[in-house]
């Protein structure tokens, strides 16, 4: 006799084992079948109208996923957004959801959001989870995030492609400010990163451009393009009218034979051409990087006005 789950082993794939009570009716499945599979221990009901194959692995994923499915139109928002999109930092963890109405559902250990303004461009899969997008999570998590933290997520989801500073404009155009939402914040965030701004390669880089702020000196250029013979270079940072660039070296990109290789030679061809490096690791002090800095620039200016 067939295992009546055979005909839903696709969406449970795609659910994390997980399926409803309309979609176990809409494939055929009868009340009397699923109360049959329920005494078997073969489902288990999770949350209302919700069902898990039992066996199947628990995970905090797939806890999320059956309180969204627990609630039509839910999709999940606020932090439970922000742990599937690995903001770092990232609010406290805890299972959160939106609706796109003014009726407020109680959905018990669950945090629960109403609104009437969840665009469909606000809506993407992440992890088969229906979800925020980086963008409106971003903006829904500006009163759990500092604006210097929300800023570090930011440029974190630049970096890894995940974020658009478009789609964070239009996102902005389109909310406003109210309980739970600070979008000056976001503006904020936007008026900080204009056209052509580019977050770096991590967020030491980051530190690194912040000191020279403070310290006052001149700004350098993120991933300035170098080209030597037929190569071309992207170092970290670049003051390019005094030939000076600066690079962070990390545990995690500047390790191993490959990285080792690899960055001798870019510092090999970059010096050859007669720009003057900089390296800096986790152990350089502030203090460091302003004088390093400061002496190189100060060095070249002079070469520039005896050249002159």
């Amino acid at each position: 006799m067939e295992d009546p789950l055979t005909r839903f082993e696709d969406l449970l794939a795609s659910q994390h084992g997980l399926v409803t009570l309309d979609q176990l009716r809409a494939g055929g499945l009868s009340e009397h079948r699923r109360q049959r599979l329920v005494e078997r221990r073969l489902l288990r009901r999770v949350r209302p109208r919700v069902f898990a194959v039992v066996g199947g692995q628990n995970s905090w994923e797939r806890g999320l996923l059956a309180a969204v499915l627990s609630v039509d139109g839910a999709v999940a928002s606020h932090s439970a957004a922000a742990r599937l999109w690995s903001f770092q930092p990232r609010p406290e963890d805890r299972y959160e959801i939106t609706v796109a109405r003014q009726r407020r559902t109680s959905v018990r250990g669950v945090a629960f959001h109403s609104t009437c303004a969840v665009a469909d461009q606000d809506v993407v899969q992440r992890q088969g989870i229906p979800c925020t997008s980086f963008e409106r999570t971003l903006a829904d998590c500006t009163t759990l995030l500092t604006e210097n933290q929300l800023g570090r997520v930011l440029d974190d989801g630049l970096r890894r492609g995940i974020a658009s500073l478009r789609r964070l404009s239009n996102c902005a155009e389109r909310l406003e400010s109210g309980p739970g939402r600070h979008m000056s914040i976001i503006r904020s965030l936007l008026g900080a990163r204009g056209i052509g701004f580019d977050p770096g390669g991590s967020q030491s880089e980051l530190y690194l451009f912040d000191v020279w702020r403070r310290a006052g000196l001149p700004l350098p250029v993120q991933q300035y393009r170098v080209r030597v013979g037929a190569r071309t270079y992207r170092p970290d940072f670049a003051w390019p009218d005094s030939m000076v660039f600066a690079e962070y070296y990390g545990i995690a990109f500047h390790s191993g034979a490959h990285a080792v290789v690899a960055d001798s030679q870019r510092l090999t061809a970059l010096s050859s051409s007669g720009w003057l490096p900089l390296v800096f690791t986790r152990d350089s002090s502030d203090r460091e990087i302003v004088d390093r800095t400061r002496e190189a620039l100060g060095r070249r200016a002079v070469v520039g006005e005896i050249s002159a």
